[in-house]
């Protein structure tokens, strides 16, 4: 297994010790950059179309010309971990407007750079997805509205890292943010789902929130299992008093939050509901695998 980084200035993947970028690339200086992240079931990209469609739309809602089409995108994920021998990876791929002089200015930028990163999958044990995690509601509220598009995944994440760095000072392994009017909205890097009831709600879009594709999945798969979700607004002390809490993402899948603000989630173990929707969401990539292999 290794790890393995593919440049647009470059015409193969590279050793991580060799993948250099310009110190006046904007990604670097400013943020200046879209991406997505995703994973390999069966040595393909899980998804591949939906997260560069996503992809486009952040790039296009930060005016960002990406220059290569989807299939120059495909080749060079699919290159990039053919070059790592990893049974499964974990990908990240980045385009930044490009390098240009110390300005803010984007006219000023030259070529847009294409980055793709390659790594091992490492995921959580299944032990740990039966045991949870623990979160925390932190006071950093999530960036959006008139301020930035919550919807635009960009390489500016400083809000998120002050929230995650929030949680684990009170002694949690992740975040979930409120909007600026107190409703949850999402984690650091992932989306919240509860369940009350037996309803299986989640933060409603226009809370302000990435939409996420790990997300869109689970309300397929929701009902698919005759369990729909309902996209509401959530105040954090409906959060806290949830039978079940979970949080979605691309590379996890469905991580329960069994422990919230300190507080026992339900029995403080992965909920029945929890369950057959990870079950599900696992049988789903392994189907994934199998066709990419055949």
């Amino acid at each position: 297994m290794s790890t393995k980084v593919l440049l647009s200035t470059h015409p193969e993947p590279l050793d991580p010790e060799h993948a250099k970028i310009s110190v006046f690339d904007r990604g670097f200086l400013y943020g200046d950059s879209v991406y997505e992240t995703m994973r390999t079931a069966g040595g393909q990209p899980l998804e591949l179309v939906r997260h560069l469609a996503r992809l486009r739309r952040s790039a296009d809602g930060i005016g960002l010309r990406v220059p290569f089409s989807d299939e120059q995108l495909a080749d060079a994920i699919a290159r990039t971990h053919a070059a790592t021998a990893n049974a499964e990876s974990y990908v990240r791929v980045v385009v930044s407007r490009g390098s240009g002089p110390v300005a803010l200015d984007p006219r000023h930028s030259e070529e847009p750079l294409l980055v793709v990163l390659v790594q091992p999958l490492v995921l959580p044990t299944p032990a740990a997805y039966e045991r949870g995690i623990s979160a925390v509601i932190v006071g950093i509220t999530k960036v959006g509205g008139t301020s930035l598009d919550p919807t635009i995944k960009s390489g500016n994440y400083l809000n998120n890292i002050l929230a995650l760095r929030q949680a684990i000072a009170a002694g949690g392994e992740d975040a979930i943010m409120c909007n600026p009017e107190g409703a949850v909205s999402e984690g650091a890097t992932s989306n919240v789902f509860m369940v009350a009831g037996g309803r299986l709600e989640t933060p409603h879009l226009r809370t302000g929130l990435l939409p996420g594709i790990t997300r869109q999945l689970v309300c397929e798969l929701a009902a698919s299992l005759h369990a729909p979700v309902a996209e509401t607004t959530i105040m954090p002390d409906h959060l806290r008093a949830a039978d079940e809490v979970f949080l979605t993402s691309s590379v996890r899948g469905i991580m329960p939050v069994t422990l919230l603000d300190g507080v026992l989630v339900g029995d403080g173990a992965a909920g029945p509901l929890t369950r057959r929707l990870h079950d599900a969401y696992e049988a789903y990539v392994a189907a994934a695998a199998v066709s990419a292999r055949s």
